[in-house]
């Protein structure tokens, strides 16, 4: 007779978090959480935060960390529609925005990999130094617009098809290839990893990677959103990230504890707090960042405390090494 799988508590968190910020604030604002328009505002304004931490959550699962993912929306999202507007081929903007967001992601992946920086400091460096490019680049090309023959992503209908089918491909990368298993393993255990055959750097180049690559995708969420560019374009969102994959329950060592739910639970939570502090007319920025700011604490000691003593996976469950041969098992 096969065990069943164990439901563990920390697995459980990310959901009971979400379920009780969304019932406090549809009872304390008087059921206006759960009315059309706001559902589909938590949806929209999760967008952005979703894609762009679906990238870094290859990243954190090896145990490293990408902060430079806001400025690198900023940085794609700005090179590829001053591109699409000097050519005048607007959908010249996505491939772009992309193209420069994979640039940028392999960049930190080879001096993370190969020249062995740090990711906690390659990461604030880059925030710090793209920045200052943004800035000057942005004060000689001015604000852009969405193009003419563009404007149909600004729709909420295209924009949450698309996020629809990229969340669902994150997904089962993550979750059901070797991409995410060999990530997860090195997060366990880099030198197991290793030994058994997973390629590490190439896996940290290609994590970084995807987190660039992702970006560039959530630069065009974000043009698409506001219909151009914007001087505060990407501004502050790595810390909305690192909120949104923390809060979900994922632990900053990664591992087995990294997982696609987490990071989908852990970002519309956060929306939910904010979305529900404007509705009862507490959206002060102090007042929104000390709640947020609390409750990710709260929620970290939790996760903590269930994950304390534990050693890779139970016996109920195989070693990342035993599956990373047959990543569907």
């Amino acid at each position: 007779m096969k065990n069943r799988k164990k439901i563990k508590v920390s697995e459980i968190v990310p959901f009971a978090a979400f379920v009780v910020l969304f019932v406090f604030f549809t009872i304390v604002s008087k059921g206006r959480m759960v009315s059309a328009y706001s559902l589909k505002m938590l949806l929209e304004q999760s967008i952005l935060t979703i894609v762009t931490a679906c990238g870094v959550l290859f990243v954190v699962a090896q145990g490293s960390i990408d902060l430079s993912v806001g400025v690198n929306v900023a940085m794609s999202g700005v090179i590829g529609m001053h591109i699409a507007a000097v050519t005048g081929v607007g959908w010249l903007m996505v491939p772009c925005c992309m193209l420069v967001g994979l640039l940028i992601g392999l960049l930190n992946g080879f001096l993370v990999s190969k020249c062995h920086v740090p990711s906690f400091t390659l990461s604030i460096a880059m925030l710090i130094g793209l920045r200052g490019i943004v800035n000057y680049i942005q004060t000689i090309i001015g604000i852009e617009y969405v193009p003419a023959s563009m404007q149909f992503i600004t729709g909420s209908a295209c924009r949450i098809i698309a996020f629809v089918v990229i969340a669902l491909i994150v997904a089962f990368v993550f979750e059901f290839t070797r991409v995410g298993r060999y990530s997860q393993a090195i997060g366990e255990n880099e030198t197991t990893a290793r030994f058994v055959g997973v390629p590490v750097s190439r896996m940290k180049i290609l994590a970084f990677a995807l987190s660039g690559l992702l970006a560039g995708i959530g630069a065009v969420f974000s043009v698409a959103t506001v219909g151009g560019t914007t001087m505060t374009m990407g501004a502050f969102l790595e810390m909305k990230v690192a909120m949104a994959i923390f809060f979900g329950g994922v632990l900053v060592t990664g591992g087995s504890s990294a997982r696609f739910y987490k990071v989908l639970l852990g970002s519309l939570s956060i929306t939910v707090i904010v979305y529900g502090l404007s509705l009862i007319g507490m959206s002060d920025s102090q007042i929104s960042e000390s709640v947020e700011g609390g409750l990710l604490l709260v929620i970290l000691f939790i996760t903590i405390l269930t994950n304390r003593g534990k050693k890779g996976w139970t016996k109920d469950e195989p070693e990342p090494a035993a599956r990373l041969k047959n990543p569907t098992e």
